[in-house]
């Protein structure tokens, strides 16, 4: 691959032997050469020279007039007397030839003539890079005329470029692809990020209790409502755990475990005893989690609603506890802590034949083992207090139990926050990419906003909100490429002054777009295709909102395309016939 210094160089023969930018094309050629040692920087001048365009340029001229016409090429400006008197006798005597004078004069320019070659090399490849396949050696040539060692003249050749008033360019079709490619990769960052949101979005919802940002959101809410919310809750869940941070959180369960510690030892053997067993009973309950409300009371609607479970069934349930009348107190007997082993085998079997017993019991069974490590809790509660309000140390009953459920209370907390902290994170993670995306998006649309007040000749204007001036050269674009609208009509001109949608005016599609030269019926599948359609008032560009075989979109041979939902956008050129308009790279201009 050439380097920067071998594309320079090549630009700046172009600039020298034949008075223009290069095309893209030709300057990729011949720095590629040089960079693979096929040629060299004067191999390529001797190929200049050779070439028809530099031959008719300098054909048949004299020394003299050879002098004086590289010197404004190259400087802008006439060779001076001596200088001119120096190169003429170099021709004379053989120490230069045609091939290298450019390079020798180069190498003997002062500060400002070199400046002024640099400074033209560079409007240049300004011109070169920025036109593309919309090059034109006339364009080329124009771009370079007045650049002199200012930077005054640099600005307003730069100008003539980003303005599209040159030959060949369209106004602006640099700033509408880099806003299509803005908003196509802020797109794809929301599509990326789709599944995550949606993940906090239920698990956020599932927090706490209904009213939260997350549970009020709509079903067809939209990407950024679901991004605001899990915004809103993941800061206020965190700020409900707690206002410390976690590393202050930490360190207050890392001093209540201290104490613990401390309590532990001040206990008798049989109070130690009891209280390990107690610790255990705490995290055995902590561990736990309990069969939510709308669970359990969907459990208990589910078996009222099955109709096995009728009067009989009710009965022989109250056989096995007078307290069961319905689906309710059945529930809440059989998970009691204070129900037996046995007590709930007979309550199968009482329930044997109700189909539904399978999902009673997949709930039930949680609270059952919540509500016996509840109890195994309370019990071991009981035992260790006696013992640590008997054992002569001069504490109040109940000391340890209560130091215990300090540290419990700051671990959980730190539990709660660390967990919270994680979807603050991941809520952040989604919010910055979001934001380093729309930044881009915003900036795209704030250069063409800006393009527009810094240009009177050239307008970038939305096809969504056409206000034409036949006055200027417009560049026509979506300003939402991404949410453009299937089966959308869209007009540019008007029957009796169809001028807004002349000379210099292009529609820039985007290089994403293929432009498709045949019928409808022959759209490749695979491929985002624009057509151009012959109407009575003028001729249509019907562009594919997705890639499709077109098959479905006919065309009226009067009135052309009618807006297809889901298909085609529309735009109707009024009074334009298709021998006026050119078509490259995703651009249809007037010519």
């Amino acid at each position: 691959m050439a380097t920067q210094a071998q594309i320079t160089a090549v630009q700046q023969l172009y600039v020298s032997y034949l008075g223009r930018a290069a095309d893209s094309a030709g300057l990729a050629f011949w720095s590629n050469a040089i960079s693979t040692g096929t040629a060299t920087v004067a191999s390529v001048a001797t190929g200049l020279t050779l070439a028809n365009e530099y031959k008719t340029a300098y054909a048949g001229l004299t020394n003299d007039a050879l002098v004086d016409k590289v010197y404004t090429n190259v400087l802008g400006r006439p060779a001076d007397a001596a200088g001119k008197a120096f190169w003429v006798a170099s021709f004379a005597n053989g120490s230069v030839k045609a091939d290298t004078f450019v390079s020798s004069l180069i190498s003997s320019l002062g500060t400002q003539d070199q400046q002024t070659i640099n400074n033209k090399t560079f409007v240049a490849q300004t011109y070169t890079d920025t036109a593309g396949a919309s090059y034109s050696p006339v364009a080329a040539a124009a771009v370079l005329v007045g650049v002199n060692n200012t930077v005054a003249s640099v600005n307003t050749a730069i100008t003539a470029i980003n303005s599209g008033t040159l030959v060949g360019l369209v106004p602006g079709a640099g700033l509408i692809n880099a806003l299509a490619t803005a908003q196509t990769a802020e797109a794809a960052v929301q599509t990326g990020n789709t599944a995550t949101v949606n993940t906090l979005v239920t698990k956020l919802a599932a927090n706490v209790t209904a009213g939260t940002a997350t549970d009020l959101l709509a079903a067809n809410a939209t990407y950024a409502q679901k991004v605001a919310a899990i915004t809103a809750d993941a800061n206020t869940f965190r700020t409900a755990v707690s206002t410390d941070s976690t590393t202050v959180l930490t360190a207050k369960a890392a001093d209540a475990a201290k104490a613990v510690d401390t309590a532990r030892t001040a206990l008798t053997a049989d109070g130690k005893t009891k209280a390990a067993t107690y610790e255990s009973a705490v995290k055995a309950n902590v561990a736990l989690t309990g069969a939510k409300a709308a669970d359990v009371a969907a459990v208990k609607a589910g078996l009222t609603a099955d109709t096995t479970f009728d009067a009989a069934v009710i009965a022989k349930a109250a056989a096995v506890d007078p307290s069961i009348t319905n689906s309710s107190t059945l529930y809440d007997f059989y998970v009691a802590a204070t129900t037996t082993a046995a007590q709930r085998a007979n309550l199968d079997t009482a329930l044997k034949d109700v189909p539904y017993l399978a999902t009673f019991k997949a709930t039930a069974t949680v609270d059952v083992t919540k509500n016996a490590a509840v109890k195994a809790e309370a019990d071991a509660k009981t035992a260790i207090d006696a013992a640590d309000g008997n054992d002569g140390v001069a504490n109040a009953a109940g000391e340890f139990s209560a130091i215990l459920k300090l540290k419990t209370d700051a671990d959980t907390l730190v539990t709660k926050a660390i967990a919270a902290d994680a979807d603050v994170a991941a809520v952040k993670v989604v919010t910055d990419a979001n934001k380093v995306a729309n930044d881009a998006s915003l900036k795209a649309a704030a250069d063409i906003t800006a393009f527009n007040s810094a240009n009177t000749a050239a307008k970038i204007v939305n096809i969504g909100n056409v206000s034409g001036d036949a006055a200027v050269k417009e560049s026509f674009y979506f300003a939402d490429k991404v949410g453009l609208t299937a089966g959308t009509d869209y007009t540019i001109g008007t029957a009796t002054a169809a001028t807004q949608f002349g000379t210099g005016d292009s529609i820039v599609l985007g290089t994403g777009y293929t432009f498709n030269s045949g019928a409808l019926t022959t759209g490749n599948n695979n491929a985002l295709e624009f057509f151009l359609v012959k109407t009575d008032t003028g001729t249509q560009v019907v562009v594919e909102s997705t890639a499709f075989g077109s098959a479905a979109v006919t065309a009226n041979a009067s009135t052309g395309v009618a807006t297809a939902a889901d298909a085609v956008t529309v735009i109707n050129l009024v009074g334009v016939t298709a021998d006026h308009l050119s078509v490259a790279n995703g651009v249809v201009s007037y010519v």
